[in-house]
């Protein structure tokens, strides 16, 4: 039998294959379709010398894959990225290589689109007038959650919170490639407090261990997206807000190995397990009733890269004839 084309789809071909209301859009109707994100594969992690791997494999319908990431530490002193990678996607019923997909490109459009789509409904309903955006952290995923935003929410204003003074330069100034103007702001100031305040949507993208500001300071009708921490020992946001808050998170098995947030809330009687919910189960905007912030923790799953990295491959393989 004679092979089959195998696409090579770089960092630019997935730019231009999905933008982010594409990849909600996918994220969603797989939920919706009645995916159980419970049965999704299990990621593992292998020594590298320098480094490590990441092993994330999943399969959703007609399609399978995995996406091997490296981190490797040294990598920034030496110009390059601390995280490179490669999605291979595959027929799911005959397991047949059908794509490579570049990794990184993969994940920062996946990573935002996952946090708008956890509470894009409740988001749009509490704010049907616009709302302002807030991001702490000025890392890699902090424009990419920005330009989400955009698409997918009626943003009035965006704010970057940095530690110092200039951090976040960075991001102001890729941003406006983009056409968006952010304010840079420091924590723990009056600006910052007042922002945080006023928002409608805040995103936590940073690698602290510790709560990045007090619960008090996030009003009743705003959505907070938690992204940062991936381990029961690191968290960005207080046990306190999660305890008066309606909690979500992409699965419960995830949820209880990995999203610190939650696990620390829990164990110090803020809440239990029973009133966190699945983002699976919360898919409408009348899912969440009363007056109070909503909170999505996301750890990032190995379907969710599956099904936008499908997706991309659609669009593609379309435009090839």
């Amino acid at each position: 039998m004679a092979s089959q084309e195998v696409l090579h789809i770089d960092s630019h071909q997935v730019d231009a294959a999905l933008n982010f209301t594409g990849a909600v859009e996918v994220l969603r109707n797989t939920l919706a379709e009645g995916f159980d994100p419970e049965t999704d594969g299990v990621r593992t992690r292998s020594e590298l010398r320098g480094g490590e791997f990441l092993f994330m494999p999943s399969q959703v319908g007609e399609y399978a894959g995995v996406k091997v990431l490296t981190a490797t530490p040294d990598n920034p002193a030496r110009g390059e990225p601390l995280i490179q990678g490669t999605c291979l996607l595959l027929d799911g019923t005959t397991h047949r290589t059908l794509a490579t997909i570049d990794g990184v490109a993969l994940t920062n459009l996946r990573t935002p689109a996952v946090s708008m789509a956890g509470i894009l409904p409740f988001a749009h309903t509490r704010n049907p007038d616009g709302l302002s955006l807030v991001v702490f952290g000025n890392g890699v995923q902090a424009v990419p959650h920005i330009r989400a935003a955009r698409q997918n929410l009626p943003i009035t204003r965006t704010s970057v919170i940095v530690r110092t003074p200039g951090r976040g330069d960075h991001v102001v100034e890729e941003a406006r490639t983009h056409g968006i103007e952010v304010d840079q702001i420091v924590a723990g100031s009056s600006q910052a407090t007042g922002a945080i305040q006023e928002a409608g949507l805040v995103v936590t993208a940073t690698s602290a261990s510790e709560p990045l500001f007090d619960a008090s300071l996030i009003n009743d009708s705003a959505c907070v997206v938690a992204m940062g921490s991936h381990s029961p020992e690191a968290r960005e946001l207080p046990g306190e807000l999660l305890g008066r808050a309606t909690v979500m998170v992409e699965s419960m098995a995830t949820a209880k190995a990995e999203c610190g947030d939650v696990i620390q809330a829990v164990d110090e009687g803020h809440l239990t397990w029973g009133d966190v919910r699945t983002w699976a189960d919360s898919l409408d905007a009348d899912a969440v009733t009363g007056e109070a912030p909503v909170v999505f923790k996301s750890a990032g799953m190995s379907w969710e890269d599956i099904v936008v990295a499908a997706a991309i491959y659609e669009a593609v393989k379309g435009e090839r004839g």
